[in-house]
């Protein structure tokens, strides 16, 4: 009997299946093996099965191992990874396995690591504490604590001591203590709210119309203002689908910082349901524990970062996007997906709904919820405009010209006196710059040189602190020159301020005060960031220093004052949606003050004091401003009322770049007179981490036209001898240019 031929896809960037010959083990659909390719062996996955090939049998390889223990990926994931693959033009079989933990990519079987919980066994239950030896304390301590709390699990042993867990595995094994084996449990921040809220009529409104039609498709834009409750709407919402059905909650987030309070918050609202988060942050076998936990059904509520979204869960009932209008949420690399749009394809394809939240919608959000544009109602518009604390009102915005007054460390004379005053109210404050390191710029007084990056087109950060010079987008780094490289001028100053240097003037301008710095140097350390706002919310700092890491998503009730240091410069930026960007960063900010019973006040310190974004910022009217800039963007043909992608290129030598973008581009325009093609330019950062850059960009007012287009243009380009020489990459509907 002639073996069963399995199409087979690889981690390659072929857009294609290979078939190999089944070595007689039972193989299912979404199975993981091994396979011989070329000179190595390869994971696959099976996507399918034939008594055909394009190669005569006798040439096909056979699978060389089938890992039958391992739960097979369920043909739901599959063809929504097949439908993202052809869609942003990336291959299948790469799109697939970048999709999965990386445990699972490596050839070995797949081992997660393990955490247990000990029950005390009925022989346990009889133990006399007073009768055991006094040099047993651990031993001691471990059964007192069963009997009072029940259960104990590893890290409740490690809080007893470092021995404990040695000393719990002894008392397994004389029959003192079961152990079961539980989902991993990662560091959280301590749950403020344990008991739930009384709502207000728009949460009720809200909660009430979706569980409506929570057995149906639905997309909702839940545009609510900072503070008013979304959260809690999420939390009943989650309550009501998990208690009326076996259930899977898929909770997406932007990033792994917002991911510990939210956890909190839900371990200790949904306590009776598993919960599992997934994000770069954990171990490889803890990604890989949790994501099992997922594949199985057994974790019912699932919270991570984009993703999040391919991850197997066959019992899902509901989607949740929070601050759905965050850049986050899009890939730059390898398949550019956007964790937003795939998951409203997700939801349409099981038929659940899916709820989109965000203080400031993006734009093509908004533009699909509000009833006088012309996507009339593809979403569901539900608002909430009052805070959630009937005390919390909306703080207050000021916006201080900076051109009038005389600035001391960088800082205005209303800032520093707002910040003295919640001192001494011992109150806390929030000093908002989105830029780190000690300095943008090191300049030298006499030609005025400015230290560059020789990778990128760009300049080197100041880090004082280490004494060095750094690229924030290659990584390079370099001692800070004794004087200038180009006139020999020892005056070498940092000009310009970052996160360290404002925690540095912050330290000498008011001694007293706790600080604490929140960007991406500080927090690099695993739990760094939940230990920091731990002692937030335990009013250990007076002044946080942080950059866009601390503009969403976190509740501090104490936080009365949020200060904004410097924004100007993305007034003034060449990328059609930075006043967007601008406007929900400043609105989230913002946000974070005044959410308690204790009135919050903003300082925006900016030379534009009477900016069209400033004035409808001073106001909270998101909708405003939204709607005239969809208005904009209408009258010059943007997006969302086009349909764009882009075609970079990267390489070396910028003539093998312009050589195959010129190509590309001739290709594109013989396709089709329904999609404008843009000649190749340079971007505004010509050259990255030494690699020069171009692209092309396509324009189309359809979406099926621009994938027809494109669907043909990368088949040319695959096959096309001069593509093999440079790094060439589709992003659709691109949110950079």
């Amino acid at each position: 009997m002639p073996k069963s031929i399995l199409k087979i896809a690889l981690d390659l960037p072929l857009d294609r299946l290979f078939d190999y010959l089944s070595n007689g083990e039972v193989t299912q659909v979404g199975q993981r093996v091994l396979v011989p390719f070329g000179h190595r062996k390869q994971i696959g996955i099976v996507i399918g099965k034939t008594d055909a090939s394009d190669v005569a049998v006798e040439k096909l390889k056979t699978v060389i191992q089938v890992f039958a223990d391992e739960l097979p990926i369920d043909a739901e994931t599959l063809n929504l990874l097949k439908f993202s693959a052809d869609y942003y033009q990336y291959p299948f079989g790469q799109a697939l396995l970048s999709a999965l933990p990386v445990r699972l990519r490596q050839i070995s079987p797949a081992v997660s690591c393990k955490q247990y919980a000990y029950n005390l066994t009925a022989l346990g239950q009889l133990a006399d504490l007073e009768q055991l030896p006094t040099r047993q304390l651990v031993m001691r301590r471990i059964l007192l604590a069963l009997q009072t709390h029940g259960r104990l699990t590893e890290l409740d042993l490690d809080a007893i001591s470092s021995s404990a867990r040695k000393v719990a595995k002894q008392l397994v094994a004389d029959g003192w203590l079961v152990s079961q084996q539980v989902p991993t449990i990662i560091k959280t921040l301590e749950a403020m709210i344990p008991v739930a809220p009384e709502l207000n009529e728009e949460q009720t409104l809200a909660i009430n119309r979706i569980t409506q039609e929570a057995q149906t498709y639905k997309a909702w834009l839940l545009h609510g203002i900072t503070g008013s409750g979304k959260t809690e709407v999420y939390m009943r919402l989650m309550q009501y689908v998990l208690q009326n059905q076996d259930a899977q909650i898929l909770v997406l987030v932007p990033e792994i910082n917002l991911t510990p309070q939210l956890e909190a918050r839900f371990r200790s609202r949904l306590a009776n349901f598993p919960l599992v988060s997934l994000h770069s942050n954990l171990s490889e076998s803890e990604r890989l524990h949790n994501w099992q936990l997922a594949q199985s059904g057994a974790a019912q509520i699932i919270i991570g970062t984009r993703l999040s979204i391919f991850t197997p869960l066959p019992k899902l009932k509901l989607i949740i996007i929070d601050e759905e209008h965050d850049s986050s949420y899009k890939q730059q690399d390898s398949m550019r997906y956007h964790a937003r749009d795939v998951a409203l394809v997700r939801a349409k394809r099981l038929n659940i709904p899916v709820v989109l939240g965000s203080a400031t919608p993006s734009l093509e959000s908004w533009h699909n919820a509000v009833a006088n544009h012309k996507q009339a109602n593809k979403y569901n518009l539900l608002s909430l405009n009052q805070r959630a604390v009937s005390a919390a009102k909306l703080p207050h915005i000021e916006c201080i010209d900076t051109t009038k007054v005389n600035l001391q460390y960088g800082l205005t004379p209303q800032l520093i006196a707002a910040l003295k005053l919640r001192l001494a109210r011992k109150e806390q404050s929030l000093l908002f710059i989105n830029r780190r390191g000690y300095s943008p710029v090191l300049l030298c007084s006499a030609c005025h040189w400015i230290a560059p990056c020789t990778r990128c087109s760009s300049r080197l950060v100041v880090h004082l602190g280490q004494k060095k010079l750094r690229c924030h987008h290659c990584g390079h780094e370099q001692k800070i020159p004794q004087q200038c490289p180009s006139c020999g001028n020892a005056d070498l100053h940092p000009t310009g301020y970052g996160t360290q240097r404002l925690e540095q003037t912050l330290a000498q301008l008011l001694p007293a005060a706790r600080i604490a710095r929140v960007d991406r140097d500080s927090t690099s350390r695993k739990n760094a960031l939940v230990e920091i706002l731990d002692q937030v919310h335990k009013q250990e700092i007076d002044i946080l220093v942080g950059t866009q890491m601390l503009a969403k998503g976190h509740d501090f009730p104490n936080l009365t004052l949020v200060g904004v240091i410097d924004t100007d410069s993305a007034l003034h930026s060449p990328d059609f949606r930075a006043s967007e960007r601008l406007f929900a960063q400043l609105m989230q900010v913002s946000g974070r003050a005044g959410r308690a019973d204790k009135a919050g006040q903003v300082i925006i310190q900016t030379q534009f004091p009477e900016h069209a974004l400033f004035n409808a910022l001073r106001g909270q009217d998101y909708v405003s401003y939204a709607d005239a800039l969809l208005l904009e963007r209408e009258q010059v043909q943007f997006p969302p009322y086009v349909f764009t992608a882009l075609l970079r290129a990267e390489a070396n030598n910028f003539e093998l770049v312009q050589k195959f973008l010129r190509y590309a581009f001739e290709q594109a325009r013989s396709f089709s007179s329904d999609v404008l093609v843009y000649d190749p330019v340079r971007p505004q950062m010509e050259r990255l981490k030494g690699m020069e850059r171009g692209h092309v960009l396509m324009q189309a007012s359809s979406r099926v036209a621009l994938q027809r287009a494109l669907k043909n243009l990368v088949g040319l380009l695959r096959v096309h001898a001069i593509a093999a020489k440079v790094r060439w990459a589709v992003d659709v509907n691109p949110l950079e240019f």
